[in-house]
């Protein structure tokens, strides 16, 4: 399927994603995953790592308190535009409920890097006027990192890669807010999507490689909430506490209204950020070849 996907799939259009499930048909009934699960291909290359309930309720209820932080800024996302990320009508009632984006370094849309430099995102160029997101970064630093650790294990090539990204955009820059920035964000991937109460329609996620792994980190919410997997026919238990990492531009994935507070953050790459600075983007993992991958990445680190 990574090779059907065009650079520009919207991933919303339903008849488009109806083709796709004919071409690449799965034939079995749907299935419900509870457990710790890695999802392969037929050639064994993992697709997505599901690790239920990993985060405690102590580690669930320090990153909900640092998230306080970011109320306002969440509470002022909702709005009336196209894009369905912030449609008003996919966020339960609640006391907080919004999505915003984080990130050190990203083009803005229509931006081509041989062009343009990347930018710090609106939301923390605003922070010299309120310390909000700044005071999250560093409150929340320690479980960032945790989180980011596993990523070490599931892709060490895209830790290495994210980590290169980051050093050459350290040592290039002569942006301001990029350079006080960066020493201060906690995770080699470049955005940071923060989600308070939304149902996630079916979609891709467009600014990465197929070969990638996003990763999603659930707070809080139903016990039996779960995220679906809609062309593999898995839905994966979602349940407060779960990580799930997944090549987040080949398999469309939704999350219906938890009823239940729930936050979410979504960690992603940005392709043409990578493109930009000149690092090598790495390739897929597959399951036989992960030990030597660990091997040859704990080398590297010492080095």
């Amino acid at each position: 399927m990574a090779e059907a996907l065009g650079l520009n799939e919207t991933s919303t259009n339903e008849v488009r994603e109806k083709a796709l499930k004919e071409r690449f048909l799965v034939e079995k009934d749907e299935e419900l995953v509870c457990e710790l699960t890695l999802l392969l291909d037929q050639t064994g290359v993992i697709m997505a790592w599901h690790l239920p309930g990993v985060l405690s309720e102590e580690f669930q209820v320090g990153i909900q308190r640092n998230l306080e932080f970011l109320f306002p800024d969440i509470s002022r996302s909702i709005t009336s535009s196209i894009s369905w990320r912030t449609q008003e009508d996919l966020f339960m009632e609640s006391r907080i409920r919004g999505a915003i984006e984080l990130s050190p370094a990203w083009y803005q849309q229509g931006r081509l890097p041989y062009r343009h430099q990347p930018e710090v995102s609106a939301i923390l160029k605003a922070s010299h006027a309120h310390p909000g997101p700044w005071q999250w970064l560093r409150a929340g630093a320690l479980q960032n990192a945790i989180l980011l650790a596993t990523l070490m294990v599931m892709h060490p090539d895209l830790y290495a890669s994210g980590r290169e990204t980051f050093l050459k955009l350290a040592s290039s820059t002569q942006d301001e807010d990029m350079q006080q920035i960066i020493p201060e964000w906690p995770t080699v991937y470049l955005v940071v999507s923060v989600i308070a109460n939304r149902a996630t329609p079916f979609h891709r996620d467009l600014s990465c490689r197929v070969q990638w792994l996003d990763m999603l980190a659930t707070i809080g919410g139903d016990p039996d909430l779960h995220i679906e997997l809609e062309n593999l026919r898995v839905r994966l238990a979602y349940s407060p506490g779960t990580v799930v990492s997944l090549s987040g531009k080949v398999l469309w994935h939704g999350v219906p209204a938890s009823v239940s507070d729930w936050f979410c953050l979504a960690y992603h790459m940005r392709d043409n950020v990578q493109e930009g600075v000149g690092v090598h983007r790495c390739d897929w993992v597959k399951q036989g070849e992960l030990p030597v991958l660990l091997q040859r990445f704990a080398l590297s680190m010492t080095n």
